[in-house]
């Protein structure tokens, strides 16, 4: 009996560290996502809306880079190799701005 008591209080110390420590971590996106090799699950997606909210005009930046990088792409000519410079340029400061976005929930450390 004494062994039983002893084994659930320990269970219970253990239970409550767990949680205490979770839940003492902020929010987290993983950095996969923030530059696009993969979607978001539904909780870093409810993340990330909650920040593109509070950060409108980012949020249009990264808009309106998207909209540039749709229309550059369907252009016909390559520009003399400049269209594809261009591309790669557009894509990293779409990048660079998803991380300033999401900053708060993905502690840039590169």
């Amino acid at each position: 009996m004494k062994k039983a008591i002893l084994f659930s209080c320990i269970m219970l110390a253990v239970a409550i560290t767990t949680t205490t420590t979770a839940s003492a971590q902020p929010p987290r996106i993983a950095i996969e996502v923030i530059i696009g090799t993969r979607p978001p699950a539904p909780n870093e997606a409810q993340l990330m809306r909650g920040e593109e909210a509070k950060h409108p005009n980012i949020t249009q930046a990264m808009h309106d880079i998207e909209g540039a990088m749709k229309r550059l792409h369907e252009a016909p000519d390559d520009f003399g190799g400049h269209k594809g410079q261009a591309e790669s340029d557009l894509k990293q400061a779409y990048i660079s701005l998803r991380k300033a976005l999401y900053f708060r929930l993905y502690q840039d450390t590169h």
